[in-house]
Order: structure tokens, then sequence, then C-alpha cells
């Protein structure tokens, strides 16, 4: 009869960590759906994960502990993945503000960019690589869902201009990105080819 509890025991610890990666795997969906308590899932989840696993200590599952601590590593891995820990130095930030929404671009050493557009209710991510030459900043993959930021812009003082009207930089209003951080003026050299 141990032995089926211990069963059962291990099994819900895998199912708890699948949901889980699937919500997270998910996030942008839930996001979208449940707006600012698209949170709530994880927090259930978490819970759940951690009362089962403290449950199979308790009970000295030997093979529940072993499974509920791999799980646990995995999703302590995967944060540690994804966060700033592990990425190559920002090397460039700038904002695109709107009344509404926001885009932010982040250039990275490793000649990678992430642009993240933001707006009240959806949050959308795009990734991919760039390159540099004197002041252009070229993209080489999908950088927005439409041709709003063109494949390449223009670094002018502290902003990036996206277009140009009759040789002038267009400054109007969520025209252009205001440049937070800047390095590539002593970088540039080495990241164009």
């Amino acid at each position: 009869m141990a032995r089926y509890y211990n069963t059962i025991q291990i099994l819900l610890l895998i199912l708890v960590g699948i949901a889980f990666y699937v919500a997270y795997f998910n996030i942008d969906y839930l996001s979208e759906r449940l707006w600012i308590f698209y949170l709530f899932p994880f927090l259930i989840l978490i819970v759940q994960l951690l009362g089962l696993f403290i449950f199979t200590i308790i009970k000295k599952n030997r093979a529940g502990t072993l499974v509920g601590g791999l799980i646990i590593l995995s999703i302590v891995s995967t944060f540690l993945y994804n966060s700033e820990l592990v990425k190559s130095k920002r090397v460039l930030q700038a904002t695109l503000m709107d009344d509404l929404s926001a885009i932010h671009l982040t250039l990275r050493e490793n000649r990678q960019f992430e642009v993240n557009a933001s707006t009240l209710f959806t949050e959308d991510y795009f990734y991919g690589k760039y390159k540099v030459i004197d002041n252009k900043i070229i993209f080489l993959d999908k950088r927005y869902n439409n041709d709003f930021i063109p494949d390449t812009v223009t670094i002018v003082g502290d902003k990036i201009i996206l277009e140009f009207e009759n040789g002038e930089p267009n400054t109007d209003f969520a025209s252009y990105f205001d440049i937070k951080k800047n390095e590539l003026k002593s970088y540039h050299k080495t990241v164009s080819e």
C-alpha cells in the first residue's frame, strides 16, 4: 500500500511540474487572457509543487524526493537561463514611448537584439541578430509584427531615427527611440563586418 501512495506522489509531482512548464511556455497567452492575474496559476502551481515536495520528504519517499528535487532544479535552471546572469552584456538600450504603449529595444554584445512591445493588455517579444555599420543598425531578423520598425535604423545623437523626410530625421511624437544607454560608439567598429 505504501508503494502505491509513493507512486501517486511521484505522478502528482510530475503532473504539477508539467503544468508549470505548460503555463510558463504559454505566459504570453495567459497574460493576454488574464491580464495582471496571470501570475495566479504560477503561484498555485508553485505552492502545490513545494507542498508535494515537502510531503514526500516527510513521508520519506526517496524516489518522490528525487523527482521533486529534479523538477525544482529544472525550474530554477530555466529561470537562471532566462535571466540577465547568463545573457550577453547590453550595449544599447532605447525606448519608443507612445500614449498607451512602449517599445523597448536592447542590443547585446553578442550581436543579438531584443524588442519588447508592450501595451496596457499585451506584451510581444522579438529576438534576432543585428549588425552595425557606422551609425546604422541593421536588423537581420524580424524585429516587430509589422513594418513600423524598418530593417535599418540610424543613430543620430541620443535618438534612433526610424525614417527621414527630405534628408532630415523625423522626430515627431512616437517616431523615434530615445537612447538610455549606448556603448556602441566604441563597440561598433568590432561589430560591423
